[in-house]
């Protein structure tokens, strides 16, 4: 129930700032940038990247290949220094993510490469106010 409630004052509050001017609104671009990291839709930013953003290893695995074993982690990135075209480009599913060569003995960095982020379909304005809130946590503390 109390998902739902934040969901929905999610989706109002979408409706309510398309376009809108966050200096004559009740809530800042700040306050909705947190919001929106703390529980955009599904699973939130925080949940992987940390309360700093920091990131952080989500989970650890095994992988045996050729009868060797690799000891893999998958891990969050910190997206406290990330420029804001690479915010974007990450987040955008429009946006074609670059392939990548690996070494032979980077069978980890291979299995885990580009599989870890979800899809949200956020809009811009959503995108922007997540990377704002990011960019100034420490002004606003």
């Amino acid at each position: 129930m109390q998902f739902m409630i934040k969901l929905l004052f999610l989706l109002t509050a979408t409706v309510l700032f398309s376009n809108t001017d966050f200096e004559n609104s009740f809530i800042t671009k700040y306050e909705y940038g947190k919001m929106l990291y703390e529980n955009p839709r599904g699973i939130s930013c925080i949940k992987c990247h940390g309360e700093d953003a920091k990131g952080k290893t989500i989970i650890s695995f095994t992988h045996i290949r050729n009868k060797v074993t690799y000891n893999c982690d998958i891990k969050s990135e910190d997206i406290t220094n990330i420029s804001y075209r690479d915010f974007v480009s990450t987040l955008d599913p429009d946006i074609e993510k670059p392939k990548k060569k690996f070494k032979k003995e980077e069978v980890c960095k291979k299995l885990t490469y580009g599989n870890s982020m979800p899809t949200y379909f956020l809009t811009s304005e959503e995108l922007d106010s997540i990377y704002f809130y990011l960019q100034n946590k420490e002004k606003y503390k």
